[in-house]
Order: C-alpha cells, then sequence, then structure tokens
C-alpha cells in the first residue's frame, strides 16, 4: 500500500499560497497615462522614490546582518576564549582575543560607512531629471 502523507503534508501548503494570493490580490496603482496626455515627469518621481526607499531598505538590511553577524562571532570567541583558558592554551585565548577585538573594531568601521552610503544615495537619486520624455525615444 503506498503512503501519501508525504503528498498531502505538501499539497495544503501549496493550496494555501494558491488560496491566499488568489483570494486576496492587491491592486496595482499606475501614475501616468498611456495616451502622453500626462505628466510624464509624476512617473519617474515614483520611480525615483521607489529605488531611494529600496536603498535605504538595503542599507537597514546591512546593519541587522552585520550586528547578527558580530553577535554570532562575540558568543564564539567568548566560548572559544573561555575554553581557552580552562584548558590552559594561553597562545588560542589571546588569539580569541584579538579576534573578538578587530570584530568589534570591523563592525563600528562598517557602521561608519553606511552612512556615507546613505548620503550618496540621497545625491544620486537627486542627478535623475524629472523632464525625460519616456513616450518617444531619443536614439
Amino acid at each position: 500500500m503506498r503512503n501519501y502523507r508525504p503528498l498531502v503534508l505538501l499539497a495544503i501548503p501549496v493550496a494555501l499560497v494558491l488560496v491566499v494570493s488568489l483570494a486576496t490580490p492587491s491592486p496595482a496603482l499606475a501614475q501616468g497615462s498611456a495616451d502622453g496626455g500626462g505628466d510624464p515627469g509624476a512617473a519617474l518621481s515614483v520611480l525615483e522614490a521607489t529605488f531611494k526607499n529600496l536603498g535605504v531598505l538595503a542599507i537597514k538590511f546591512m546593519y541587522s546582518l552585520s550586528f547578527i553577524i558580530v553577535l554570532v562571532g562575540g558568543v564564539k570567541n567568548g566560548f572559544a576564549i573561555n575554553v581557552a583558558q580552562q584548558i590552559g592554551v594561553a597562545g588560542m585565548a589571546s588569539r580569541h582575543t584579538w579576534n573578538f577585538i578587530m570584530g568589534i573594531l570591523v563592525f563600528v568601521l562598517f557602521l561608519a560607512t553606511l552612512p556615507i552610503l546613505n548620503l550618496v544615495i540621497d545625491n544620486v537619486t537627486h542627478l535623475v531629471p524629472a523632464n525625460i520624455d519616456i513616450y518617444t525615444p531619443s536614439w
């Protein structure tokens, strides 16, 4: 007799995803009009804001990721220092202490570069001109 349990366990989440995605569709909101009567600058400003928000989201993700990496590295080095002291290997304890200190230093330097990236994103998004004609390409 065939066991259908794994197939049922796979089909239930797939069915739930399909039901949720088909039952609650989100409307897509567009800016501007297709006949060229609208302001093309409005669509470009929405696109500019979207890319700026994606850049800020990437920076926040980097903050979170670097914090998690330093946290895991600090705990690992703390355990390694404790083990090295327990077994009496001074060189290993010293090496892991320096590793811990350098990890904190790299983390602080990384945090110092992220506001600079945020400043660059702010300045680059203002370089996009608002009067680009997106309906008639110039090439």
